[in-house]
């Protein structure tokens, strides 16, 4: 486990400077452009000079961040699928070597895809779900308190209901990698043993949520101005905090994963129990 967490530091480091340094040229250029274009005449060249820069730069710097979205993505699907696996390991009094953890990571990471890749349809909509009640309901409330207020109030209801409903997800996911069932199959999987448990669930993704809110509110020291090394240092600090907190988050998971699959082998003992004590029993009649 030390191996994997210092794999998932040096990892995510190293992805977050190389971030920072590529796109950091980009920024002060976007922004000189953009202040240039807005008090440049339209109908002189000039103009059209800068908004080809403008796009140009524009163009490269998505490209930057897509790429980097698409990689920090499949990295995260494959550290996380491999701190299942540890903690897995672990807990049933197991050792893998690291060479071993990472074979089984990578033999195993088809399923977890496809799970995460159901998890983010079903977060997506109810983000839609959400914007589609509220952006109404901000449009008709015209007072900026009363709309502010709503806003805060509908913010923290749709935050508690996810966190209720990512318990089923996260299991889910927990299931696609330690079980061959994946997508569909480990959502439903994942709500049959989660009954009697989901509250425990939600308290940790309560504490989990708390605790990366409080971590992100840290990156706005990153727009300190007074060093150039002070806000990086402290970006690199809040990241592997971050990261730390998703590993011991997963590997909660993957011990509420056993306690659910317990609780739900006892629970259906005790219901054959019962079936069959209400069995009829006829007694046997001895033949002539």
């Amino acid at each position: 486990m030390a191996s994997l967490t210092l794999l998932n530091l040096l990892l995510l480091s190293l992805f977050f400077l190389s971030n920072v340094f590529s796109t950091k040229p980009f920024i002060p250029d976007l922004v000189t452009k953009a202040f240039l274009i807005r008090v440049t005449d339209p109908k002189s060249t000039e103009f059209a000079y800068l908004l080809i820069g403008l796009m140009q730069d524009l163009r490269v710097f998505i490209g930057l961040e897509w790429t980097y979205a698409i990689v920090i993505t499949a990295t995260y699907l494959f550290l996380s699928t491999a701190t299942i696996i540890a903690s897995a390991a672990t807990h049933g009094g197991e050792s893998l070597f690291f060479k071993e953890l990472l074979l089984s990571t990578l033999k195993s990471l088809k399923r977890p895809f496809f799970t995460w890749f159901y998890i983010t349809l079903l977060g997506l909509g109810y983000s839609f779900l959400v914007l589609g009640n509220l952006l109404p309901m901000m449009l008709i409330i015209q007072q900026p308190i009363a709309s502010k207020a709503l806003l805060i109030t509908i913010g923290i209801l749709a935050s508690i209901l996810y966190n209720y409903l990512a318990v089923i997800w996260a299991l889910a996911f927990v299931i696609s990698v330690l079980e061959e069932k994946c997508g569909i199959e480990a959502l439903g999987k994942a709500a049959q043993i989660v009954k009697g448990m989901q509250l425990l669930g939600f308290g940790l993704n309560i504490v989990f949520t708390v605790s990366s809110s409080i971590l992100f509110q840290a990156l706005r020291l990153m727009t300190i101005k007074q060093s150039t090394v002070l806000p990086i240092v402290i970006g690199l600090l809040v990241v592997n905090s971050i990261c730390l907190v998703k590993m011991f988050w997963w590997m909660a998971y993957t011990v509420f994963y056993y306690q659910c699959k317990e609780t739900h082998r006892e629970e259906v003992e005790l219901q054959d129990r019962i079936l069959y004590s209400k069995v009829p029993t006829a007694p046997i009649l001895n033949e002539p």
